[in-house]
């Protein structure tokens, strides 16, 4: 069989397809791979923020303290132990179990607080009191908010690492599994 021009031509028909058909792989990796590097970036972005959150309600929690001292009463223990966390920088970025221990610490020692200030009634009558307990409420409902946004965006970016066509370049680009908050 001598090869001529009309023998090659669906081979070469053939090779353009594969060529287009690789190309357009390569552009469906590309662009997976930068969205799931900027999803990846505002899931980082939604953990800082929910461990802001925590770090302002400790804050508060602080200050509601210095109002149990302005009226001579006593903290509760477990608001004064040393074992207590501390927020500063090294916390800002906390892992999940560290999160679930700081967030049940401030949970307890948030309505220990508001049980002992709810029971005194100058405390209770106290301005700086009032404006406390109402931002206390609002670090609680926006950090409601915030695990919501992060655990969305944690089940999207488990779902797409998984869909067939990113997981090639999810696995060459390192991404894991985001764990769901509580």
């Amino acid at each position: 069989m001598i090869l001529n021009e009309a023998n090659l031509l669906p081979l070469y028909i053939v090779i353009a397809i594969i060529g287009v058909l690789l190309f357009l792989f390569l552009l469906i990796e590309i662009i997976g791979y930068f969205s799931l590097k900027k999803l990846n970036d505002r899931i980082e972005k939604r953990n800082y923020n929910v461990n802001i959150l925590l770090a302002q309600k400790y804050d508060i929690l602080v200050l509601l303290a210095k109002v149990f001292k302005k009226y001579n009463m006593t903290i509760p223990s477990e608001f004064q132990e040393e074992l207590s966390p501390k927020m500063d920088e090294s916390l800002k970025r906390l892992t999940l179990t560290e999160r679930l221990t700081v967030k049940a610490y401030l949970m307890k020692a948030s309505q220990t607080l508001l049980y002992f200030a709810e029971s005194n009634e100058k405390v209770k009558n106290d301005n700086e009191y009032q404006i406390l307990k109402k931002s206390l409420l609002e670090i609680d409902q926006n950090h409601r908010k915030a695990l919501a946004l992060y655990n969305a965006d944690a089940l999207g970016f488990n779902y797409w690492i998984k869909v067939w066509a990113f997981r090639p370049i999810a696995r060459l680009a390192n991404f894991s599994e985001r764990e769901i908050v509580s």
